[in-house]
């Protein structure tokens, strides 16, 4: 039977955990198994708040379903969420084994950032006579930078150099953006420069490095600059950096093997890390040209891939922007990523959780925290050999659809999709970690959780601004329109009756002897005329008609031909008047006079002469009705 091994990850380290993977699958490969990968990336949104939603990926994770669990516990660096994996894993008494972070109870495999760290330093001391060191480092908490900067006070104080504090540099992060600025500061102040630099990373040196180019510093003639990660930029850069290579494919192999042995006593094993010596300390690079050539053909082409990857997030953004519903927003992404999933791979799903479809017309102004995944989870887009297949709906606990699974060993890449606090579902892809380089992950689910939030509130503010149309265009005594609604929706309906060729009819009704009504028995009977009068004007015309109360005791109905069949409207108005003043026991008797138009398509009228037109009409009903009626008349 296939293992499958679980790897918790945190995806900033982009290189470091492709290579690790590549480790793992030279020993996975002869042995029947699949690996699981569960990536996530935490960040600090824009009011500073830092955002760990998306460790909830780990969540998915039942730990007696696996064969072996590797946790790249440095990279996830979250100590809440480490213990609860601990106490969860252990639990389960699978296999384990975490990555450069002890975990009590679990054994842990460590890269010896140290080693290869005093390596350099000391070859700077000892080859290149550099007595004058400076350290340059990130605020970051982490294991790797703090094992490195420790090389660096152990590597001068066995050369029988001074440390000096003022030569130990502290950034606001260990980025090439962060080196730059440092670079520039540094090497236009005037001040003597050190022998050295010795950077955390690689990222920190070649932002150095270009500053000092910038700023006419030779090096390594001037000052030498060094770095960590051996990353391809670093193989590439002019001068190629003096850095150290982490093994990590060395460190992949080895936990594979540790956790496919079974389980052990706790233990920490370490893997020794190796310096790479190049032009950036005054060092041959071990690179020919014919090599450089390759890398740098490979960085051209990670920026084209790049630029594929910015064009394809716009486009889906267009699609989430585009959909007026539901429906249209699912099949707009299938018909999209049927199209194009160059970076998703050929084999992946996008599950939504089961109450997905509540939650998108959910009305809440924000949702509520909610880390769970459910019991089943549904996939609105399943692209599977590259062609589209049907929804279909899951126990969350299976993780992936049966059409993924396959007799060959897999890599399995999961990605939370998320807003805030909130978990809508998850991202699975098969054999593509595509979605792993240059953090691409981060910025394809955040970005896929916050259209899904965009679209949410979208339908929310159509929902509220449709609800204020209505309350505003609505009159309270009557239910009918108001004025307002003659503007905002009898104006467009006749000018959509008149484009699509349909002719508009219009009544006017008019409640007869109101003046004597409300002087004679007072405004509450006014009140009850005029909605009475409402009422039965609703009551018989089509349901698509616009009824208005135009004025204090005159109604207007708005409607059109495609529903109208010559109808007699003004003696069906008048009859339902009757029948429904009939049973009321009113103390006078309540009526109205009633006049219709019909406007042709082709007609010039605007909806205000119609209007007039049929006021006239009903007037002459209404001096009809006086003329028949001894009574004072308003």
């Amino acid at each position: 039977m296939k293992k499958k091994i679980a790897l918790l990850c945190c995806g900033w380290a982009a290189d470091f955990i492709l290579e690790f993977i590549e480790g793992m699958k030279t020993v996975l490969s002869p042995n029947s198994t699949d690996i699981y990968v569960f990536n996530c990336y935490n960040y600090q949104e824009f009011s500073g708040y830092p955002n760990f939603t998306g460790y909830s990926i780990y969540s998915l994770i039942h730990y007696e379903d696996f064969d072996g669990v590797i946790i790249l516990a440095d990279l996830i660096g979250n100590p809440r969420i480490l213990e609860k994996e601990r106490l969860r894993i252990l639990q389960s008494g699978t296999p384990s084994v975490t990555i450069s972070h002890e975990l009590l109870g679990m054994s842990c495999i460590k890269m010896d950032n140290y080693s290869g760290a005093f390596e350099v330093i000391e070859h700077l001391i000892k080859e290149h006579g550099c007595k004058n060191l400076a350290h340059v480092s990130g605020k970051e908490n982490a294991i790797d930078i703090a094992e490195r900067y420790k090389a660096f006070r152990v590597a001068l104080s066995a050369n029988n150099l001074q440390l000096d504090m003022n030569q130990v540099y502290t950034l606001p992060t260990s980025s090439y953006t962060n080196g730059y600025h440092f670079g520039k500061k540094v090497f236009t102040s005037g001040n003597v420069l050190p022998d050295a630099f010795v950077c955390a990373n690689d990222s920190l040196a070649l932002g150095m490095i270009r500053a000092a180019a910038e700023c006419g510093i030779n090096i390594p003639n001037q000052v030498k600059i060094v770095g960590y990660d051996d990353l391809i930029l670093s193989r590439c850069s002019e001068p190629a950096v003096t850095t150290v290579k982490s093994n990590a494919d060395v460190l992949g192999a080895e936990a594979a093997k540790y956790v496919l042995a079974g389980n052990h006593q706790p233990e920490t094993i370490k893997i020794e890390s190796k310096a790479v010596f190049r032009s950036s300390c005054g060092c041959e690079s071990e690179y020919s040209a014919t090599e450089t050539s390759r890398n740098f053909i490979h960085l051209i082409a990670e920026t084209k891939e790049k630029n594929e990857f910015t064009q394809q997030i716009q486009i889906m953004d267009d699609v989430f922007t585009e959909a007026a519903d539901v429906f249209t927003l699912l099949t707009n992404l299938e018909i999209f990523f049927a199209r194009q999933h160059s970076f998703e791979g050929s084999d992946f799903c996008i599950f939504l959780k089961s109450d997905w479809t509540s939650v998108l017309i959910n009305s809440a102004e924000n949702l509520p925290l909610n880390l769970s995944y459910g019991q089943g989870v549904q996939s609105i887009v399943s692209i599977q050999g590259g062609e589209k297949y049907p929804r279909e709906i899951i126990n969350t606990r299976d993780l992936i659809p049966g059409k993924m699974h396959s007799t060959e060993n897999n890599v399995y890449l999961f990605m939370p999709i998320y807003n805030h606090s909130y978990v809508h579902g998850y991202f699975v892809t098969r054999n593509n970690l595509t979605l792993v380089k240059n953090c691409y992950g981060y910025t394809w689910s955040r970005n896929f959780g916050n259209s899904i939030e965009r679209f949410r509130k979208r339908t929310m503010y159509k929902q509220m601004s449709q609800q204020f149309l209505r309350l505003s265009t609505k009159d309270g005594l009557s239910g009918l329109l108001n004025r307002v609604g003659l503007e905002k929706l009898a104006k467009p309906y006749y000018a959509q009756n008149k484009k699509n060729g349909l002719t508009t009819v219009l009544f006017f009704v008019d409640i007869n002897k109101m003046k004597h009504i409300n002087d004679a028995f007072g405004h509450l009977h006014g009140d009850l005329a005029v909605k009475t009068i409402a009422a039965a004007v609703m009551e018989v015309i089509p349901k698509n008609w616009l009824p208005i109360r135009y004025g204090g005791d005159e109604f207007l109905v708005v409607g059109n031909s495609k529903n109208y069949n010559g109808e007699d409207y003004c003696s069906i108005i008048t009859e339902r008047i009757k029948a429904k003043t009939s049973i009321m026991r009113l103390p006078y008797e309540l009526s109205a006079s009633v006049g219709t138009l019909t406007v042709p398509a082709s007609s010039p009228l605007t909806l205000e002469e119609a209007v007039e037109k049929v006021d006239d009409i009903m007037y002459k009903a209404k001096q009809e009705f006086h003329k028949n009626d001894s009574t004072e008349t308003k």
